[in-house]
């Protein structure tokens, strides 16, 4: 899905469900009200967004307060299935009603709207959605057993879309609490959990360890695998995934030519083969920086936070569970003699989730290669996590509003976030915006959450952000590289009320296993580079 620019004419109805979706309600909700949709009583288009708008923004209000706002965004719906009926707006109203206390009302319209799907009209609908759809009617009045086969029929019409599955599982668990009844029996239908994994090099091509693997993840039910595909025991559990039937995500430090060099050529002949397969084979592969040449420590660094990362972000989007998977040497301490691999059990460990290690001897040497060896580095070469930070309209404005913009809001707005901690490690100008670097993912969310919250003022704060190598330059202050562009070209996409970055960056951030961050996917760049929301929550 890729991103559309930010609109400059009448905002589509698209565009405001994608800013509903990232969590910028206040953005959606001004550009339905700048599209003038509020005025269109006749278009069943523009009323079921006015629902969904109205639904959401009754989840964010006190439990105390819901019932009302939910009768109000169930009558958009009404009204909009009135004109144009479907499955979609007619369910809605009817799990909107119950949650507005009129359990009663609510299993009526279901009850009538299983009996018009089970009349043989044509109704333009997936098989998934149409079963789906059932599910949640038949539990809109207790009926378990019915829900739970609909539920079934829905995931045989569909088994792989996890999305759907996630979203359809949320929707399920507020009808049970409103009914006040248990979700358990929800469990069986969760996504498989996600895996993020790594291991040393010295596994002997011929080793038993691909056995041990296959009934780990069999044991473990692994739908999705993330990390690196160097010789050794990378490759063995790629392998494992595949054959298994799950996703293969590769998260490469380096373009894949130049980790093949590094990580797999210098090894036995067959890992090279073994690499290129899976590498085929992968459903995405992510090449994080342009480094060639020498061996950079902190591109693994990087490639193994976002790994960790994006097996967490996949279990959050899709209601799941994220577990590790490391195999390690016989060496001293938990995790072998392995320092990166040690770097990522401690991170891992942290977090409370679910870890396995495997212990596999060294069986194969571990071939010394110049490509491998860690250089001294450059010193001005470091991981920056960069904001880029802007008010909309700004730049339009003539002199004179300018400076009183700068009295009412610029001047007031800087003083608040002054005390912010912590406080950017760089700060850039770029035209009327600012750029600001900080050394981690966490570090910036904070501060980027902190401006969202300080800021009141008539124009709309956009943020965006990116993770990435970087050249922090002194003699004047800058921050240079590849991934200064591409913070640019989030910024040009950035939603208000948000801070939206890139799939790098929200994955990094998700390896710190921070807590008050709620990630969504927005859609994408022009070249399929994936854009993420983040709201507190």
């Amino acid at each position: 899905m890729p991103l559309a620019p930010l609109p400059t004419g009448t905002p589509t109805l698209s565009a405001i469900i994608t800013a509903a979706r990232a969590g910028s309600l206040d953005h959606a909700r001004a550009l339905f009200a700048a599209g003038d949709y509020g005025a269109r009583t006749g278009d069943p288009g523009a009323l079921a967004v006015k629902g969904r708008l109205l639904k959401d923004a009754a989840l964010r209000l006190p439990p105390d307060a819901q019932g009302p706002a939910f009768a109000e965004a169930a009558r958009a719906y009404a009204a909009a299935d009135a004109m144009a009926p479907q499955p979609y707006t007619r369910i809605n109203m009817a799990t909107l009603t119950l949650l507005a206390g009129d359990g009663a009302r609510a299993a009526m319209i279901a009850r009538d709207l299983l009996g018009w799907l089970a009349s043989g009209d044509a109704i333009a609908e997936t098989p998934y959605y149409l079963a789906a759809t059932r599910a949640e009617a038949h539990l809109l009045f207790g009926d378990v057993d019915a829900a739970e086969a609909a539920l079934d029929e829905a995931y045989v019409a569909d088994p792989d879309g996890w999305a759907d599955h996630a979203s359809t599982l949320a929707q399920l668990r507020l009808v049970l609490a409103a009914r006040g009844e248990s979700a358990m029996w929800l469990d069986r239908f969760r996504p498989p959990r996600s895996l993020h994994f790594a291991g040393h090099l010295g596994v002997a091509p011929d080793s038993d360890l691909g056995a041990r693997v296959d009934a780990l993840i069999a044991e473990a039910r692994i739908g999705f695998g993330y990390g690196a595909l160097a010789a050794g025991a990378d490759i063995v559990i790629a392998e494992a995934l595949l054959a298994a039937g799950a996703e293969l995500h590769v998260v490469l430090p380096v373009p894949a030519d130049t980790f093949r060099a590094q990580s797999v050529a210098p090894y036995a002949p067959t890992w090279t083969r073994r690499f290129d397969a899976c590498l085929d084979a992968a459903t995405s592969v992510r090449e994080l920086t342009r480094v060639s040449g020498d061996y950079e420590p902190l591109a693994t660094a990087l490639a193994a936070d976002v790994a960790m990362g994006s097996a967490v972000l996949n279990a959050r989007m899709l209601d799941s569970a994220a577990v590790q998977l490391l195999v390690v040497d016989e060496g001293p301490g938990p995790f072998g003699s392995g320092l990166g691999t040690a770097r990522d059990g401690l991170r891992w460990a942290r977090s409370g989730r679910s870890q396995h290690v495997v212990v596999h001897p060294r069986d194969a040497p571990v071939v010394a290669s110049g490509a491998r060896t860690a250089p001294e580095g450059r010193p001005d070469r470091r991981l920056a996590a960069m904001l880029h930070i802007a008010f909309a309209g700004l730049d339009t404005l003539d002199d004179s509003a300018f400076a009183a913009t700068v009295d009412t809001m610029l001047t007031p707005f800087r003083e608040r976030i002054a005390s912010v901690d912590p406080q950017p490690d760089i700060v850039l100008p770029t035209g009327n915006a600012r750029i600001v670097g900080f050394a981690d993912p966490a570090a910036a969310w904070r501060f980027a959450s902190a401006l969202m919250s300080a800021h009141d003022g008539p124009l709309p704060l956009r943020i965006a952000g990116h993770y990435a190598l970087a050249h922090w330059l002194d003699m004047p202050p800058a921050l240079v590289g590849p991934g200064i562009v591409e913070l640019e070209r989030i910024a040009a996409r950035a939603m208000p009320g948000v801070a939206t970055v890139s799939e790098t960056f929200a994955s990094a951030l998700s390896a710190c296993d921070v807590a008050d961050a709620r990630a969504e996917w927005v859609g994408e760049l022009g070249d399929g580079a994936r854009l993420f929301a983040l709201t507190p929550q």
